[in-house]
């Protein structure tokens, strides 16, 4: 039987998912009247400010998940309480990415994203959830 040498960290309680979902829900809101962000410049600009917060990497995700899911993601308003497939998937992948799965967080956004933008994608997620994991 394998044994982890590190307990593997469990999934964002219910709480924090919801603190999380309402963070990303509220930076989406906020780009819907912002200029378009280009998937590859977000990463340059933040790969340079290494006092990014986690407040920048959600309105990142946020202002940059249309180009690299190919459409436009469905979100609900800050207070929703329903949750949509994108909203739920995006979560998934910050829970998966707070807990060091690098195999679950490849499946998922190899699933719904663009070959060429999975990389980008995969940097803003794994920043937000660094973010997150250090508040």
């Amino acid at each position: 039987m394998l044994t982890p040498e590190e307990p593997i960290s469990p999934p964002l309680d219910a709480d924090r998912a919801q603190e999380v979902l309402a963070l990303i829900r509220r930076r989406a809101d906020a780009s819907r009247s912002a200029a378009r962000l280009d998937l590859f410049k977000a990463c340059a600009v933040l790969s340079l400010r290494e006092e990014a917060s986690a407040h920048d990497f959600a309105d990142a995700v946020a202002r940059t998940l249309e180009q690299a899911l190919g459409r436009a993601p469905e979100w609900h308003g800050p207070d929703a309480r329903s949750v949509t497939f994108d909203e739920t998937w995006l979560l998934r992948l910050v829970d998966r990415s707070i807990a060091c799965d690098s195999a679950s967080v490849a499946f998922l956004i190899s699933s719904r994203v663009q070959r060429g933008k999975r990389a980008s994608l995969a940097y803003l997620v794994n920043g937000l959830a660094e973010r997150l994991e250090a508040a």
